[in-house]
């Protein structure tokens, strides 16, 4: 369960990212919530992290998030052309344990939470993209600490993560898996990383007609 400081944390981070992006230029992607498929701990709090974690890499000067609340795929579509988004992005998490319990690294989880921050001011930008940056990044930190702080080594995560134009053509359709080796790791940020970098190719390479 997240602690009250995280949760106070992303609620107070969340709102600032969302209010900043409305008013930033550039593609807007809609994000469905994350499906999640297994989870060691809360189901919520993963999908939260992936969430707040894909929200953080794709917001920039050029591109934004929209986070969408309906969980079926035909109202996620509806709600996505409703909220004037070009593209959806569907994703779906698994956390395994493949030991038994052993003590948590809570040290570890602080460090990925300061490398959280780092890697998310690296995206760029100025202005209410930079507003929207950092608010994402509060955000994603959060998350992404709470969620390293229950990872046990030999923990075993994967994302899958595909892409659509608004008219459901498929432009991405991958998936990525890390498996920790120390208590405390971070698995999530390299995986969304992967899953960002990707989108945010097909979307720069996508006609803009």
């Amino acid at each position: 369960m997240m602690s009250r400081f995280t949760v106070a944390l992303i609620s107070m981070a969340l709102p600032a990212a969302a209010a900043a992006q409305e008013k930033a230029p550039g593609t807007r992607i809609c994000l469905a919530p994350t499906n999640v498929a297994a989870s060691v701990g809360s189901a919520s709090n993963l999908s939260d992290a992936v969430r707040a974690t894909l929200t953080s890499f794709l917001t920039g000067p050029s591109i934004g998030v929209s986070a969408l609340s309906a969980r079926l795929e035909s109202q996620v579509r509806e709600e996505a052309v409703n909220s004037g988004c070009r593209y959806v992005l569907f994703t779906e998490a698994k956390h395994q344990r493949k030991q038994g319990s052993s003590f948590l690294s809570r040290a570890a989880g602080g460090a990925v939470q300061q490398g959280a921050w780092r890697a998310s001011g690296e995206i760029g930008g100025s202005g209410v993209a930079r507003i929207a940056t950092d608010a994402a990044a509060g955000a994603a930190s959060a998350s992404v600490s709470e969620l390293a702080g229950s990872t046990l080594a030999k923990d075993e995560m994967s994302l899958a993560y595909r892409l659509e134009t608004a008219d459901r053509k498929v432009l991405v359709d991958k998936s990525g898996k890390r498996k920790a080796s120390s208590d405390g790791e971070d698995l999530l940020t390299p995986l969304a990383q992967q899953a960002a970098e990707a989108v945010a190719a097909a979307v720069a390479a996508a006609p803009k007609s």
